[in-house]
């Protein structure tokens, strides 16, 4: 059974007039791949805030690997749909920064970045901008950037919601394959049940502001995942499930 990485327990947040998270708890072990699923305005964001350490709940904790870090920043990585490069700087630098920020030396922050251009499907676009690149290629280079601040740890904010729905299909893909072969603990916001699926191994499902916990959806699909399983009568019984805490919603 593989060890608990990061636990959120009972978390409380509410900002001036606006209730936003009650009591939300949820749970990501080790290499394992974990969906926020929830209506927009839900809070998920700001429960991604407060496990990043960039805003502190008004109750409950964080932890990880069994140590508090409540309103500590530093020790997860986040990256938000945008992709937030730097446009001046090139891809291998723009890759580099978590590196050049915790001191490394340039050369030597450079060549480490660069190992992974191959993996992250980067390799000869070291020298290129950011506005040189496609849209699926910058988030590539945003999520290296992004695994290179923290390798445990991976939080997700809609990375793939602003690319059209080919790109965006082909990146999932993508995704799984790489943090499978990186052995991330990653947890994922998004608002598209199909991708929630595809890419978990459980699935949190939200409620309307104030945000419970409506229902945890365990997704038994082995690995690796073709793309005939939308089709598959599992898969479709596991969305079912999941729209259906929406419906009930309305």
């Amino acid at each position: 059974m593989k060890e608990t990485k990061l636990k959120v327990n009972q978390i409380r947040k509410a900002f001036p007039n606006l209730p936003t998270l009650q009591n939300i708890s949820l749970e990501l072990s080790e290499s394992q791949f974990v969906s926020v699923l929830g209506p927009s305005g839900c809070g998920k964001s700001t429960l991604f805030s407060i496990i990043a350490g960039l805003a502190s709940p008004d109750a409950g904790e964080v932890l990880i690997d069994g140590q508090s870090v409540t309103g500590r920043p530093g020790r997860v990585s986040f990256m938000h749909q945008k992709d937030l490069l730097l446009p001046w700087k090139s891809i291998l630098d723009n890759a580099a920064l978590p590196l050049f920020l915790q001191g490394v030396s340039t050369g030597e922050a450079r060549e480490r970045a660069q190992q992974y251009f191959h993996l992250f499907g980067l390799a000869g676009f070291e020298n290129y901008y950011p506005a040189q690149l496609s849209g699926g290629m910058r988030q590539r280079a945003a999520l290296l950037r992004t695994f290179l601040f923290s390798k445990d740890i991976l939080l997700l904010d809609e990375p793939f919601g602003g690319l059209d729905a080919m790109t965006r299909q082909s990146m999932q893909h993508w995704l799984m394959e790489v943090v499978q072969e990186l052995k991330a603990s990653v947890l994922l916001i998004t608002h598209d049940v199909d991708e929630a699926i595809w890419l978990s191994d459980r699935v949190y499902v939200l409620s309307r502001r104030p945000a419970v916990v409506k229902k945890v959806v365990e997704i038994p699909l082995k690995r690796p995942r073709q793309m005939n399983l939308f089709t598959d009568a599992t898969y479709i019984a596991l969305k079912e499930t999941i729209l259906d805490c929406f419906q009930r919603e309305v």
